[in-house]
């Protein structure tokens, strides 16, 4: 387990490149680091002058940005992406079965799992069944996890393992469905995953700690130095607190526990970390309701396509309003999972309730993660009450094509309502979800402001009204994530006294073209203002 190299003593003067800030680029600029924090910024000549020794190092134009921090991740999942079956992008069950095929013949024995199937990428759109994988895995057992992370498609050993039959009751905050018989279909929803996931052996802590070491470095290589790590459970954690210890988290991670109740009361009894390190536990991740494509989103009124259900409250919002006030009171930070609009409404009354009940001045601001469908008087609430969106653009060009369906033609207008949040005066804070999206910042910068998938769909952009700028984006990826997150000194800005995350890239970023946006690739990256090798 190779060490983190210490942020080096020597002065460091980069320049050639335009600085990038919240009011575009400037021009004949340069940085001077020192000591893994950022000591000046200036014209060149005059920083030259003042640090003569300083090692130069030049940058042949393009764009040095601050350090993108992901803003919404799950590094666990991303670096055990290797040893699954990968399903994203299947454009129909038979593509499905075929990678199911060919992996378990690879890799027999065991548990079979994988995720990233999509049934709204299929000509029916109907959810598969475990009959179409119990001709290809017999006894051995089964799981697949839907793309968004809030559905299982098992096969019948695996709902056999588990116990599961006709007479199984849903589960508080899940849904087991039904054939037309009454029986099992293989598609568990949100709380049900848990009585099949529960049987799967867990990752040894060598096995843990190396999946956490591949899922940061996979977002180091696409440009991030920094992530908040939404919903970790003990194993995780300790494993971060062996990686911490030895010094060899290659960026900086800020965790939020899984609402484990006796998780978060144990750990927040713990003072919360004022100043910045490499890994600090930042708060408490709550589920408020499913996803949209799982018809698991909570909605104020049932589902256009399906008018027999409004969705799933996956955890109690009393639970949650009891739990988020103790975690205000402590002074950590509530993160709260909604989709729906209904879910959304009642994150933001409960986080108001658990704000007057925590009795104490905030140290850091609430958050509600996705706010997908959000009605407009409610997204003018997040502003007002001071609550920070925590978005991820890419979710949008990712379910353009059936959203209308689940919504409908009038509540459609709810879909990704950016701007509406902007110009009520929330804080966004943007990330991708990963594994459940692809991490690449600048998919995500991309899909910000055209609201286009990379095919161009649709034309002029879906709602396009709610596009954001280029300008609003990035600082959404850096400054707005720094802000959420209680650093806004530290990280995601070029000025003297913050951190030297810094991030180069060999473009124009004001004026590079969506198209060739999607195509960037990061050119130099310093974390703590240690050089990373790219491209390994």
């Amino acid at each position: 387990m190779p060490m983190t190299p210490p942020p080096p003593a020597e002065y460091q003067l980069l320049s050639g490149a335009d600085l990038w800030t919240d009011q575009g680029p400037r021009r004949g600029q340069a940085v001077v680091t020192r000591g893994g924090r950022i000591v000046a910024v200036g014209p060149e000549a005059r920083l030259a002058k003042a640090h003569p020794r300083a090692r130069r190092v030049a940058l042949p134009g393009g764009t040095l940005l601050p350090g993108l921090i992901e803003g919404h991740a799950h590094v666990a999942g991303l670096g055990a992406l290797a040893q699954e079956v990968d399903l994203t992008g299947a454009q129909d069950l038979p593509t499905a079965l075929a990678r199911v095929r060919a992996w378990s013949s690879s890799h027999p024995g065991g548990w079979l799992i994988g995720r990233g199937w999509d049934q709204n990428l299929w000509p029916t759109r109907a959810f598969p069944k475990a009959l179409d994988l119990d001709a290809l895995t017999g006894t051995r057992p089964v799981l697949l996890t839907r793309v968004d992370g809030h559905a299982a498609w098992v096969n019948s050993a695996a709902l056999a393992l588990a116990g599961i039959d006709d007479r199984t009751p849903d589960p508080e905050g899940g849904r087991i469905l039904k054939d037309a018989y009454g029986r099992p279909s293989g598609i568990l929803l949100d709380g049900a995953m848990a009585l099949v996931e529960k049987l799967v052996p867990q990752p040894t802590p060598a096995e843990l700690d190396a999946q956490l070491l591949a899922g940061l470095r996979a977002l180091e290589q696409d440009g991030f130095t920094a992530v908040a790590d939404m919903g970790i459970g003990a194993p995780v954690l300790a494993s971060y607190r062996r990686l911490a210890a030895a010094h060899a988290l290659p960026i900086r991670v800020f965790a939020y526990l899984s609402h484990d109740h006796e998780l978060m009361i144990r750990e927040l009894k713990q003072q919360r970390a004022k100043g910045l390190s490499f890994f600090q536990v930042q708060g408490v991740k709550f589920y408020m309701d499913g996803a949209l494509g799982s018809r698991g989103a909570r909605l104020l009124a049932p589902y256009a396509d399906d008018p027999s259900t409004q969705g799933l409250w996956v955890t109690d919002p009393a639970k949650v309003q009891a739990d988020a006030a103790i975690t205000l009171r402590a002074g950590y930070q509530p993160a709260i999972h909604a989709i729906g609009d209904a879910a959304n409404r009642a994150a933001l009354d409960l986080l108001a309730a658990a704000e007057r009940k925590a009795g104490r001045p905030r140290t850091l601001p609430p958050r509600i993660e996705h706010a997908q469908i959000v009605t407009p008087e409610d997204a003018a609430r997040f502003g007002k009450l001071g609550i920070v969106a925590s978005v991820q653009p890419i979710h949008c060009t990712a379910d353009h094509a059936w959203t209308p369906a689940r919504l409908g033609p009038d509540r459609v207008k709810e879909a990704f309502p950016w701007r509406n949040l902007v110009n009520g005066g929330a804080l966004l804070a943007f990330g991708s979800d990963a594994p459940v999206e692809d991490a690449n910042p600048f998919l995500g910068l991309a899909a910000a402001e055209t609201r286009q998938d990379p095919a161009g769909d649709p034309p002029g952009g879906f709602l396009p009204d709610q596009r954001l700028t280029r300008a609003e984006a990035l600082r959404a990826y850096t400054a707005g994530n720094a802000r959420a997150l209680g650093h806004a000194k530290d990280l995601g800005i070029l000025q003297k006294g913050a951190v030297a995350d810094l991030l180069w890239v060999q473009a124009p970023m004001s004026t590079l073209s969506p198209e060739a946006l999607r195509k960037l690739k990061p050119g130099r990256l310093w974390v703590n203002g240690v050089e990373v090798e790219l491209g390994r």
